[in-house]
C-alpha cells in the first residue's frame, strides 16, 4: 500500500535526521566533563564537548564528515532547548509520565509494566531520574519542532505538476568514453613523475603504524556460553508469557481512498460511498474478495481480494491496527478512516505465539540476564590483571579464559571498516604514551555493546617517507589515468558538439533502455537531471556528463513517453511527500533563525580529533 512514498522519497533530506524527529541518546551536559576533555561547540549557557560526540556515536567507526555531522545535530538540539526555556516551557509530571506509560517496551497486555521498566533501566545501568530528565528533554524537543512538521498544505496544481514530472519516461542510449581508452596517447616522462612526487611529498608518507595485541571480553560471548536447561526456559516463559507474544492477524480490507486534506465536502462524499459498500460486503460477506477486486483502490492489495496477508502490531498506521486487533476471526468492521482514505476490513485469521516458537528468545534472555552478572566479575577481574601483569596479555589470558588476537600494521587512523580496529577509542588508548613507549597493556577500552578490549603494541613502525623509486609506477599510473580521463573529456565534447550540429558521429551506442524520475535504473543522479533537461522538442536530443572516475559519458534522448496518470492514492501520498519537503524548508529557516538568536560559539578544536 506504501510502496509509492518509498520508492520517490530518496530526494528528501529530513532536518536532524528523523522524520518524527525523536531525540534518543544522552545529549549535552549528561556527565561531568574531565578538565582534559576539550569543548567543541557552546550555545547560549551549554556546552558540548568531545565526549557528547563520543556517547552519540557509541563507539562506532566513522569519519570525520560524519563526526561533525552529529555536532551540528547536538548543536541544534541545544538550541531548541534554549527556545524553549526562553519561552518558559516545561514538562509537567503528568505529562512525563503518560509519556513514559505508552512506551510498547515498557507494557505487558497494553499496560504499562513498572516491572518491565525497572528491567529496561537496570540493563542500562541507568537510574529512573536521569532516563526520565532525558525524557523531558526529548518531549521539550519534540514540542518546539512539532509546529513546523504538521499540516503543510500543497495545492493540487503543484501536486499535478509534480506527478507529471515523476511519471515522465524518456527512452534513451549511452556511449562511454574511458580514460584508459586513451591511455596509449599520454605522454609521461621522468621528470614529470618527479615533478608530481616533489608536489605531494605528503601523500607519499607513510604514517605511524603498530601491530597491536589484544584480548576481548565481551558480554554477548559470555552469554553464548551459558546453558539455559528447557525447564528454566519453559518456566520463565510461562511467567513472562506476555513479553514474548507475538500475535499476527490476517486482514483484507477495501480500500476508498480521499487525500486527507481534502475539502470536507469531498471526504464526506467518499465517506458515503464507503457506507454504501459497507451494507453491500454485510448484505453478502461471502462477495468480500469479489468487490474488494472490483472497488477497492489499493492496487497492492486489490488483486488478491484485498488480503493483506499476516502482520504485528506496529506496522499498519493507528487506527487501522486498532480495529484489525479489536475484531474477531470472520468479523466485518465499521468503516475505518485513515490518513489514505476510508477502510472496510475483514479479519480473515489470528496466528499467536507459544513456547516452542518463542523458545530462541526466551533462552536468550535468560542467557544475557544470567551474563550481566558474570560480565560485572570478568570486568573486574579483568581490570586488575591488566594492571598488575602489565608487561603482557599472558595473565589476563590464563585468568579468564580468553585468546590474545594480533593485527597487522594499523594507522594511528584506524583500519577502516573494521568496528574494533577502527574504534577511536581503542586507537587512542594503543597509541598513547603508555602503551606505545612504555610497553604496558593498556586500562580497558569500552567499545560498546558491553564489550571490553586490552590492548599493547607488539610492534612499531614510525611514520616515514617513501622513496620516489618506491612509488614511481604509482605516480605513473595516477598520471596516465589523470590525463586519460582529461583526453576522455574533450574527445567526449567535440562529439557531443558534433552531434548538436547534427554532423553525426562513428560513436558505437549501447542498447536503449528507460529513465525516469520514478526508477533511474541505477543513473548517477547527475546525469538523470542532463537526460531530463534535454530539449524534448527536437529528437534526438544530445547531453554529455563527465563522472567523478574520469569517464564521459553521451546521452541520445530517442523518445519521450508522455507521463501516466496517478492513481488517487499515489497522488495523495504524494501530496503528503511534497508536504514534508516543505516542513523541512520551514525547519531549516527556523533553525536559522535560532542561530542568529542563541550565541554558538565553535571551538578551533575539530569534532575528530
Amino acid at each position: 500500500m506504501f510502496d509509492f512514498v518509498q520508492n520517490n522519497n530518496t530526494a528528501i533530506k529530513v532536518i536532524l535526521g528523523a522524520v518524527a524527529l525523536t531525540f534518543v541518546g544522552f545529549g549535552v551536559g549528561s556527565y561531568s566533563a574531565a578538565v582534559e576533555d576539550p569543548y567543541l561547540a557552546k550555545v547560549g549557557g551549554a556546552t558540548i564537548y568531545q565526549k557528547d560526540v563520543e556517547r552519540q556515536l557509541e563507539g562506532q567507526p566513522i569519519n570525520a564528515a560524519s563526526r561533525q555531522a552529529v555536532l551540528e545535530n547536538l548543536i541544534r538540539q541545544e538550541m531548541l532547548l534554549a527556545e524553549a526555556r526562553g519561552n518558559h516551557l516545561t514538562v509537567s509530571p503528568q505529562q512525563l509520565r503518560t509519556a513514559i506509560a505508552a512506551i510498547p517496551a515498557f507494557q505487558d497486555n497494553g499496560q504499562f509494566s513498572a516491572a518491565r521498566y525497572t528491567e529496561f533501566l537496570q540493563a542500562r545501568y541507568m537510574s529512573p531520574q536521569a532516563f526520565e530528565e532525558q525524557m523531558s528533554r526529548d518531549l521539550l524537543l519534540q514540542a518546539q519542532v512539532a509546529p513546523y512538521l504538521n499540516g503543510n498544505l500543497v495545492s493540487h496544481t503543484l501536486a499535478a505538476r509534480m506527478a507529471a514530472l515523476v511519471s515522465e519516461v524518456r527512452e534513451v542510449r549511452s556511449v562511454v568514453l574511458k580514460p584508459e581508452q586513451f591511455a596509449a596517447n599520454v605522454k609521461l616522462d621522468d621528470a614529470m613523475v618527479k615533478a608530481y612526487y616533489d608536489a605531494n611529498l605528503k601523500r607519499f608518507k607513510t604514517a605511524d603504524q603498530a601491530k597491536l595485541e589484544y584480548v576481548t571480553l565481551s558480554q554477548d560471548a559470555i552469554a553464548q556460553a551459558i546453558s539455559v536447561s528447557d525447564a528454566d526456559a519453559k518456566a520463565y516463559y510461562d511467567k513472562h508469557a506476555g513479553e514474548f507474544s507475538s500475535e499476527e492477524r490476517q486482514v483484507s480490507h477495501i480500500l476508498l481512498t480521499v487525500d486527507a486534506k481534502a475539502p470536507a465536502a469531498d471526504r464526506a462524499k467518499v465517506k458515503a460511498q464507503a457506507d454504501a459498500l459497507l451494507k453491500e460486503v454485510r448484505a453478502n460477506p461471502a462477495r468480500f474478495a469479489e468487490l474488494a477486486k472490483t472497488r477497492s483502490q489499493d492496487p497492492g492489495s486489490a488483486p488478491n481480494g484485498g488480503d493483506l496477508g499476516f502482520f504485528g502490531r506496529g506496522v499498519m498506521t493507528k487506527p487501522f491496527e486498532s480495529v484489525a486487533f479489536a475484531m474477531k476471526p470472520g468479523q466485518i468492521s465499521e468503516v475505518v478512516e485513515t490518513e489514505f482514505g476510508y477502510h472496510i476490513l475483514k479479519l480473515d485469521a489470528v496466528k499467536s505465539s507459544d513456547f516452542e516458537s518463542q523458545k530462541a528468545a526466551v533462552v536468550d534472555k535468560l542467557r544475557k540476564q544470567k551474563a550481566a552478572a558474570a560480565y560485572r566479575a570478568a570486568v573486574e577481574k579483568l581490570t586488575d590483571v591488566a594492571y598488575q601483569q602489565g608487561d603482557s596479555l599472558k595473565g589476563v589470558e590464563a585468568a579468564l579464559n580468553l585468546k590474545a588476537q594480533q593485527s597487522d600494521f594499523v594507522p594511528r587512523s584506524g583500519k577502516a571498516g573494521d568496528p574494533l580496529l577502527g574504534n577511536a577509542k581503542l586507537l587512542e588508548a594503543a597509541f598513547s604514551d603508555d602503551v606505545l613507549k612504555k610497553k604496558h597493556n593498556s586500562e580497558p577500552v569500552d567499545v560498546g555493546n558491553n564489550t571490553l578490549v586490552v590492548v599493547r603494541v607488539a610492534e612499531f613502525q614510525p611514520a616515514r617517507q617513501r622513496a620516489l623509486a618506491e612509488v614511481q609506477a604509482e605516480i605513473r599510473t595516477e598520471l596516465t589515468a589523470r590525463e586519460g580521463a582529461k583526453l576522455a573529456a574533450e574527445r567526449g565534447a567535440a562529439m557531443l558538439a558534433e552531434l548538436k550540429a547534427g554532423k553525426g558521429t562513428s560513436a558505437s551506442w549501447g542498447e536503449a533502455k528507460n529513465l525516469s524520475r520514478r526508477d533511474a535504473a541505477g543513473t548517477p543522479v547527475a546525469e538523470l537531471r542532463a537526460v531530463f533537461a534535454a530539449n524534448p522538442k527536437q529528437l534526438p536530443a544530445y547531453t554529455g556528463v563527465k563522472r567523478d572516475n574520469g569517464e564521459y559519458v553521451l546521452y541520445s534522448v530517442d523518445k519521450v513517453v508522455p507521463s501516466q496518470s496517478l492513481t488517487p492514492e499515489q497522488t495523495a501520498q504524494l501530496g503528503m511527500l511534497l508536504g514534508e519537503m516543505s516542513a523541512n524548508n520551514l525547519m531549516s529557516a527556523y533553525l536559522e533563525q535560532l542561530r542568529q538568536k542563541h550565541k554558538v560559539v565553535i571551538s578551533q578544536t575539530p569534532a575528530e580529533q
